[in-house]
């Protein structure tokens, strides 16, 4: 199909709108960054771009990352920014000269560890409360009390794996001290054994116990939700990490000093609420085939209730993909040594233009959108009166996403279903409870 939109042309568009057509106030470089953020939203709201993409499995391997290129070279999912692609949008947002993450040139008002702190804070708060990552890892099993990660934000799931020849693995469920003194009171006393159920929220946190000593080595399988401190690295999609660039602009804007701005930063918090709600809600993995068979897509804690034995299933030809997270999925069974071919339908990254000549491959009403969105962004650093009046631009970027995200879900009679498979996890196995917490306050 012929390229009828370049970027070239979006430059020329954005910077006309702007009314800086020789880019003295908003440089080249930095139009590039808001066009780019307006594509990754829309595609985010809209979840407009989806592809397909093989992944050859290894034989006993049960766990992979769909967003490390390392376990899936193919993927369309890869997590490709870092928290210095933030900083910079940031700078230009501050009004400050773009060093990135390198020694700083700019007023007194920041500091590049202003950035690094407030980029770090969101994007921990981000994983801790969307659980869009999970980190799958193993822990050596010792006796009595066992301590997590100290980076660990949320553990959710635990598995014990003996060691071989002691039989097969064990999902632990999750319990409390209420009800190990009133359904199991002699779990003190209980014999050595295979633990049942765990419990930690009468633990310091991040640790748990066990209700019985075990009898047999191994270890304890861990998905996790883990934090990254000042790593470089988001993980969180590519087209969601915008959420974290408000979240943080709120952050800085909202300090008592002489950068305070309590509209902006009101209107910033305002957008990384938002785009966690819908974060949570977001789909990313819609189907799957094995050796072009169509497989079931299913949660985890699903597997774990309905079909306890699956991680110690015989080897064979994976007949169910279970999804935990946006990133990993496991297989059941784990593949033999013959050869599987797995094909992962996905909403897949926004393919964001970099060169002059690069396409961009949206039609001319949703093309519209996207450059009211990059104006309306562009014009965060101005402030004031200017950016909000801008706002109506916003606005009506969000009306046309939300039509062509319906007119998507329009085109099967169960599209919705397929979007929330990438959800079934956090259903089944919520992160948080549905009391009210001032109820609960109360005792109401």
């Amino acid at each position: 199909m012929a390229c009828t939109i370049t970027l070239s042309t979006a430059y020329t568009d954005l910077a006309a709108r702007l009314y800086d057509p020789t880019n003295q106030f908003w440089t080249q470089p930095e139009l590039l960054l808001y066009l780019q953020e307006a594509m990754r939203e829309w595609n985010a709201l809209a979840g407009y771009w989806r592809g397909d993409f093989l992944l050859t499995p290894t034989t006993s391997v049960r766990w992979y990352d769909i967003t490390s290129l390392a376990a899936a070279p193919n993927t369309l999912r890869p997590l490709t920014l870092t928290v210095t692609s933030l900083y910079t949008i940031i700078e230009y947002h501050l009004l400050e000269p773009p060093a990135a993450a390198g020694p700083w040139t700019g007023s007194a008002q920041f500091a590049i560890s202003d950035l690094q702190f407030a980029v770090a804070r969101r994007r921990d708060e981000l994983l801790g409360i969307t659980g869009c990552y999970i980190t799958y890892a193993t822990q050596a099993a010792t006796p009595g009390r066992q301590s997590l990660p100290a980076t660990t934000l949320d553990l959710r799931r635990l598995a014990f794996l003996p060691a071989a020849t002691y039989g097969p693995p064990s999902t632990l469920w999750q319990d409390d001290a209420w009800a190990w003194e009133s359904f199991e009171p002699d779990y003190t006393t209980l014999p050595q054994g295979i633990p049942f159920t765990y419990a930690m929220n009468t633990q310091p946190l991040f640790s748990f116990d066990v209700d019985r000593n075990l009898n047999v080595p191994g270890e304890y399988e861990l998905l996790t939700t883990q934090g990254l401190g000042l790593a470089s690295t988001l993980n969180v999609p590519d087209d969601w990490a915008w959420v974290i660039k408000w979240g943080a602009l709120a952050d800085l804007l909202g300090r008592e000093s002489n950068a305070k701005d309590p509209l902006r930063a009101k209107y910033a918090e305002q957008r990384y609420l938002q785009g966690m709600s819908l974060l949570a809600m977001a789909p990313a993995l819609l189907a799957a085939r094995v050796n072009n068979i169509p497989t079931p897509i299913d949660s985890v804690r699903a597997a774990d209730a309905f079909n306890p034995n699956w991680e110690g299933a015989v080897v064979g030809a994976p007949a169910t993909i279970l999804a935990a997270g946006l990133n990993l999925c496991a297989l059941t069974p784990a593949p033999d040594s013959n050869p599987y071919s797995l094909l992962f339908t996905v909403v897949e990254n926004c393919p964001v233009p970099e060169l002059p000549a690069d396409c961009i491959n949206v039609s001319e009403d949703i093309y519209e959108a996207i450059i009211d969105e990059a104006q309306h962004i562009a014009m965060f650093k101005c402030g004031g009166a200017e950016f909000a009046a801008t706002a109506a631009m916003h606005q009506r970027f969000l009306t046309i996403a939300a039509i062509y995200a319906s007119r998507i879900a329009e085109m099967g009679e169960f599209a919705k279903v397929l979007y929330a498979q990438s959800q079934q996890e956090s259903a089944l196995n919520p992160r948080l409870t549905n009391d009210d917490p001032l109820e609960v306050a109360s005792g109401g």
